[in-house]
């Protein structure tokens, strides 16, 4: 199993690099102004985190790579849980968004973050209080599901979380709670 996720990493690195060499572009680098160079956070849920919030879980690879005008981050973790207890899924999608000086007037990296915050967040998506400021949690079109979205500097993080409890699905408020929770110890390690 160990193997088969190794190939898959080095395989999507060559593809990703494959692919810039015969665009004939290179990674979008950040400005002095941009505050994260790289994609980020993902560290900050814990062994100790995930063994409270979501027991047994086990981490998928990590997939780190260029975006156009930035940098990408992907971890998802997963519970099979007890039987007949909860399990659960968790993913967290991080973007450090670079300036584009391309225009006329540049756009910052944390605008960028601001826009695509914004871009993303549906009408029912209710604000929630996290240690960076601005962020929004909705119920997923799935029961048992949430989805959260902030931005920090020139960061925009999403987190999803699915989870049943037995055979049913987690209450959404619960659902969006453990969302918050996670993104809040994210927010805390930016």
């Amino acid at each position: 199993m160990a193997v088969i996720g190794a190939g898959a990493v080095v395989l999507s690195a060559a593809a990703v690099g494959g692919g810039l060499w015969l665009s004939g572009n290179d990674p979008d680098v950040p400005e002095s102004g941009d505050v994260h160079a790289a994609a980020t956070g993902c560290d900050a849920v814990t062994g100790e985190l995930l063994a409270e919030r979501l027991p047994g879980a086990v981490a998928q690879p990590r997939e780190q790579g260029p975006l156009e005008g930035g940098d990408n981050l992907v971890c998802a973790w997963s519970s099979p849980g007890a039987p007949g207890g909860d399990r659960g899924a968790l993913r967290v999608d991080v973007s450090a968004l670079f300036t584009d000086a391309t225009g006329e007037e540049p756009v910052t990296g944390a605008d960028r973050a601001a826009e695509a915050y914004t871009a993303l967040l549906p009408v029912r998506a209710e604000e929630v209080d996290l240690p960076t400021g601005e962020g929004a949690v909705w119920h997923g079109q799935v029961p048992g599901t949430a989805e959260l979205a902030f931005h920090s500097d020139n960061l925009f993080v999403r987190v999803s979380y699915a989870g049943l409890t037995g055979q049913e699905p987690v209450d959404p408020e619960d659902a969006a709670d453990l969302a918050a929770e996670f993104a809040g110890r994210i927010g805390e390690s930016l």
